[in-house]
């Protein structure tokens, strides 16, 4: 027996293994990768750049923005790309009270991806 959850929780970008973002009581839950095809010529500041941008699209689909963050982990391939990777989020979160963060080396799905973020946002009051 399956329990219907759909009138608590709203998914966006439903795929086979997983949804591009979920939302639940006002809070949104989301992973944000580069774009596919992976391009392992970006660097890990231009990866971090099309990152921000692409949560910046799915915050606003959820009903959010930056600066409803209230929580980002961000995974580098090598942590040798911290700074790298600072120099653009410093520049993204300038202008906003940034969100609590963690920041960890993992081993990615590709050997492209540089970096990957996941992302809890509040949605904009009513």
């Amino acid at each position: 027996m399956t329990t219907d959850f759909s009138s608590i929780i709203e998914r966006f970008g439903v795929g086979k293994r997983g949804s591009l973002a979920v939302m639940h009581q006002g809070t949104g839950y989301f992973a944000c990768t580069p774009q596919a095809p992976y391009d392992g010529s970006l660097s890990t500041a231009e990866q971090t750049r099309q990152l921000l941008a692409k949560a910046e699209g799915r915050l606003a689909e959820i009903g959010s923005a930056k600066e409803g963050l209230i929580l980002c982990a961000i995974i580098l391939a090598n942590m040798d790309d911290y700074a790298a990777m600072n120099e653009v989020w410093d520049e993204w979160v300038a202008d906003v009270a940034p969100p609590a963060r963690a920041c960890f080396e993992a081993r990615l799905a590709s050997p492209d991806l540089k970096v990957e973020m996941i992302m809890i946002s509040a949605a904009k009051p009513a």
